[in-house]
């Protein structure tokens, strides 16, 4: 489309990428080049800068394997990063050059996972349109359980819980050292319940922990000075998602962390616009572990879906035809 121009990302760029996310009302921390480079060498990038004339308008994290492009397959969501003042027809004109790119340089699909609507800083669905329009197909979809903290309201059993668990007089403590949780608790844990192990090792999330201390916080419930429990938040400009939780055995036994969760949805994350306790699916949203979501809905969440599509890269021609008319 006329005016249009695309770059792809090197690290010359890392500067402009990342103050356009921070100034975006769609990007969080988790979509700038210092978070994604973490595990940079994993993955092939294939992230895009698009311009109208001189003016970056929008920036697109991915990266590619054989014929498909990820955005992302290293993080959470990715998506169509916009800035606050946008039209939509360039915001579907930015996409469609997108697809167009990708298609012309032999990849056949993109695989995208939309950014949750409660990141967003201001409404921004114009990626959703644009997936309409290009007929994407919806192939994933997450239901996460997400609250305000302004209006914390346990269910009757919840309450109690919590009541019984503060009875215990636990200690919670913000940690800048993750080693305790991610050994003592996490992935013993993990092993027990399901054989795997997180997704980020000690040394990854330790370094993400200290390049990020505003945005990612530690918080371990402890019995003297034995840990049972703990979570790792991992906070936005107005959302606080719980990325890691787990108990010990006994720290499940004496239900710590109902202890925890009320102390830190009424305190530590009481300025935030939401709470998120992340989805509780397996098998693209087809299973739903109901004992799990329904424990997160205990402490009064409730559903926000998170979708996955996949676009044929040839449709951006549906685009230039909505854009040309």
């Amino acid at each position: 489309m006329k005016g249009f121009n695309i770059e792809r990302y090197n690290d010359s760029l890392g500067h402009v990428w990342d103050d356009f996310v921070e100034r975006s009302k769609n990007g969080t921390f988790m979509l700038t080049r210092k978070f994604i480079g973490y595990h940079g060498d994993r993955f092939k990038d294939a992230s895009l800068l698009v311009y109208k004339k001189d003016k970056l308008i929008a920036v697109f994290p991915a990266n590619s394997s054989e014929h498909t492009v990820y955005s992302h397959q290293g993080l959470s969501y990715g998506g169509l990063v916009l800035p606050k003042q946008i039209k939509l027809s360039d915001a579907l004109a930015a996409f469609g050059e997108i697809l167009k790119y990708y298609d012309n340089n032999g990849f056949s699909n993109l695989i995208v996972k939309l950014t949750p609507t409660l990141y967003h800083t201001q409404p921004s669905d114009e990626i959703q349109y644009a997936l309409f329009v290009s007929q994407a197909e919806l192939y994933r979809r997450d239901a996460a359980i997400c609250l305000r903290p302004s209006s914390f309201t346990p269910n009757e059993n919840r309450k109690r819980k919590i009541k019984s668990a503060n009875s215990y007089h636990f200690q919670i403590h913000e940690a800048d050292n993750m080693e305790p949780f991610w050994n003592e608790v996490l992935i013993p844990n993990l092993q027990i319940s399901h054989g795997g192990t997180p997704v980020h090792s000690l040394q990854e999330i330790q370094l993400l922990k200290d390049t990020f201390p505003e945005h990612i916080k530690q918080y371990d419930i402890y019995e003297g000075d034995k840990i049972l429990g703990g979570t790792t938040l991992f906070n936005t400009k107005n959302t606080s998602l719980a990325q890691y939780i787990s108990a010990t055995p006994r720290g499940k036994s004496m239900d710590v962390l109902s202890a925890l969760f009320a102390n830190i949805i009424q305190e530590k994350s009481s300025a935030f616009d939401y709470f998120s306790f992340g989805h509780s699916n397996e098998d693209n949203g087809r299973v739903l572990n109901q004992t799990l979501s329904y424990w997160k809905e205990s402490f009064g969440g409730s559903t926000l879906t998170h979708d996955f599509y996949k676009v044929n890269l040839s449709n951006y021609s549906l685009l230039e035809k909505l854009i040309n008319q």
